[in-house]
């Protein structure tokens, strides 16, 4: 009775230890990359910082360069919803009054990011990879 005991407590016990094979994917640290404007044919490197809200969203830092010498910095909060292994996320931001807001939509694994973006005046694309700083969380 005992040696039954133990078997089964032992196989809960390493169940119970394994990873699960669905993990939510976290896109939470740095990225890396570039953007580019299809309408403008202007580009440059971008980064940014993903941080997961207790809600599932993201608030996502972007900072990058315009024109090789002008940065620029903004935030937005891009909604979230997995599928698969895949992270979609959508969401806009008023970036200024001149450029008017910019609406995203992307797609994310846990190793890279591609977004649309466009607004009034521009229309384009990041792409972007998970900095080496912020190795895979799983």
């Amino acid at each position: 009775m005992f040696r039954k005991s133990a078997i089964t407590f032992l196989f809960a016990t390493i169940v119970t230890c394994l990873p699960s094979t669905s993990q939510a994917t976290d896109l939470s640290g740095s990225w890396t990359g570039s953007w580019h404007d299809s309408r403008t044919g202007h580009h440059g490197p971008l980064r940014a910082t993903f941080t997961k809200l207790e809600n599932g969203d993201y608030q996502v830092n972007f900072r990058g360069r315009f024109a090789i010498i002008i940065p620029f910095r903004y935030s937005v909060v891009l909604k979230a919803t997995e599928k698969d292994d895949q992270v979609q996320l959508n969401g806009s931001s008023d970036i200024s009054r001149r450029r008017g807001t910019f609406y995203y939509s992307a797609e994310a694994s846990k190793t890279n990011f591609v977004a649309d973006f466009h607004s009034c005046k521009d229309k384009g694309q990041f792409v972007l990879k998970r900095s080496a700083d912020s190795c895979c969380r799983q």
